[in-house]
């Protein structure tokens, strides 16, 4: 799995999209040549980001001193080995799980579209959609 993909907003928040072309098959009604949207760096989190064996064994050390107080210093007794040997289980168990669907967003820029953006299907359907605009405007204006 690679760390990091791009990604892109309609709203500079939500970069909910996988790529230019994704964001404009489902919002592209939305939008126009001029409109601005944002892409980012997906940044995924890594296996060790998300298990860390440092973090285990220090949770292990806090109970056993709340269960033996004093007695219980300096518990468990981990060597490097042992610790190396924790994180790669705890990495491999977090493999078999489901993937992430999270990430944070990084490197984030705005992009104004251009109609070289838009298909020339959505092309027609944005002039179609602008002409119905006028002809109603035009008949409001007319009726008043």
């Amino acid at each position: 799995m690679s760390d990091t993909k791009e990604c892109w907003s309609v709203d500079g928040e939500e970069f909910t999209y996988d790529s230019l072309g994704d964001l404009l098959d489902s919002r592209g009604d939305e939008l126009r040549p001029g409109h601005k949207v944002w892409r980012g760096t997906a940044q995924l989190p890594t296996m060790s980001s998300l298990a860390d064996a440092g973090n285990v064994i220090e949770d292990i050390a806090e109970r056993a001193y709340d269960f033996g107080g004093e007695w219980a210093v300096d518990y468990p007794e981990v060597t490097p080995e042992h610790k190396a040997k924790l994180q790669a289980l705890l990495e491999q168990w977090l493999a078999e799980c489901p993937s992430p669907r999270f990430y944070q967003v990084t490197g984030v820029v705005s992009y104004a579209l251009t109609a070289d953006d838009f298909t020339p299907e959505q092309l027609e359907e944005i002039a179609a959609e602008e002409e119905d605009a006028q002809r109603a405007d035009q008949a409001a204006q007319g009726g008043e």
